[in-house]
């Protein structure tokens, strides 16, 4: 089975980008999200360390941001929603 692959371009640079793997999943699912975002628990199924790939997106130059959302319970606290905030060009995707 191969690595799922996406090139991408942030629009508005010149610079074309490529993440393969859980890096590709992430940016996939937080492209699809638009405005809502995602959270761990929505992608729990296959995004183990969902804040590690979101970092190294960051590090490519998107705009990611991490909205803090309160949540109650039997441990009440807050969980991030990642929010792709770079607008971007997919150029290509496959496995």
């Amino acid at each position: 089975m191969s690595k799922i692959r996406s090139r991408f371009r942030i629009i508005g640079a010149d610079r074309v980008c490529e993440v393969e793997g859980q890096e590709a999943r992430t940016l996939s699912a937080l492209h699809d999200a638009g405005d809502a975002g995602i959270t761990a628990l929505e992608v729990s199924t296959w995004a183990l360390r969902l804040a590690h790939y979101v970092m190294k997106l960051k590090k490519l130059g998107l705009s990611i941001e991490m909205v803090r959302e309160k949540h109650a319970g039997p441990v009440p606290g807050w969980h991030g929603r990642y929010v792709l905030r770079s607008p971007i060009e997919v150029l290509s995707t496959g496995g």
